[in-house]
């Protein structure tokens, strides 16, 4: 499960209504906006718009049970569902505007790579190719990648210093495989996470981020963070049993078991 957190700004209300209007066209737009106020945390809309004009924003806890009560009451069946992936995807553009090297497979450009007639792509291409993956950021599907992957770093411990053994290429492995719903039920993992996702939920949550590049230079598109290695490498074992961490943990242990019954195991 997550706890999904944003600052109530213009912008944020804005994409979350654009969000809400095309998932649920049928649902008064009254009504929708209504909902919208009480889903975060206000008791009327009136009370949300009021909020937006406070010199700082206000940071609010999505709920989408109540979001969900209020369209009920109504006559209209809506999971709330709607409403997280609606804030995810106001949540992921302030990334976006926040990153602008960000897009769904990572932070940066990477190596040009080869066309179907064997040429290198051009830089025109490549850039062609980056916008397509930023604008992959907002779909629904990336908004529950988003979503899983704050689900999973809810369990890791931020620490003062990035880490190495903290890729976000084997963070979004481990949050594919996380078993984890929705805060009012409802199945949201395991599923894909796009590496790009992964990030972008590290970074809503606060954490510190730095990238790298591969031996010619090229970003590799991954990032690292300030988050416990021990953590990560206990999630890891959780939730990739079969995983090569996994493995050498059960025969670490199997040796250890051999040691006190004075036998001695050779793999």
């Amino acid at each position: 499960m997550f706890v999904l957190r944003i600052s109530v700004t213009p912008l944020v209300v804005e994409k979350i209504k654009a969000e809400l209007t095309k998932s649920l066209p049928d649902v008064k737009s009254s009504h929708r906006v209504e909902a919208l106020g009480r889903g975060l945390g206000f008791h009327t809309y009136a009370a949300l718009r009021s909020a937006l004009h406070s010199a700082t924003p206000v940071t609010v806890a999505v709920t989408a049970r109540i979001f969900s009560a209020y369209l009920n009451e109504r006559g209209f069946e809506v999971e709330g569902a709607h409403l997280y992936r609606a804030a995810a995807q106001a949540a992921i553009q302030t990334i976006l505007d926040t990153v602008p090297r960000l897009h769904i497979h990572g932070i940066g450009f990477g190596r040009p790579q080869r066309n179907a007639d064997g040429s290198r792509q051009t830089s025109q291409q490549q850039y062609a190719e980056f916008l397509e993956r930023r604008r992959e950021c907002l779909g629904q599907n990336a908004a529950e990648a988003f979503l899983r992957s704050l689900a999973l770093l809810a369990r890791v411990e931020p620490t003062k210093t990035i880490r190495s053994g903290t890729g976000s290429y084997r963070l979004k492995h481990i949050a594919e495989n996380y078993v984890c719903t929705y805060p009012e039920g409802g199945k949201l993992g395991p599923d894909y996470v796009p590496n790009g996702m992964l990030i972008a939920a590290a970074l809503h949550m606060g954490f510190k981020y730095r990238t790298h590049v591969d031996d010619l230079g090229y970003d590799t598109q991954n990032a690292s963070f300030n988050m416990s290695k021990v953590v990560i490498d206990d999630l890891d074992v959780e939730l990739r049993p079969r995983s090569g961490l996994a493995q050498d943990r059960a025969r670490a242990r199997e040796m250890r078991e051999a040691r006190k019954q004075g036998f001695v195991i050779q793999f």
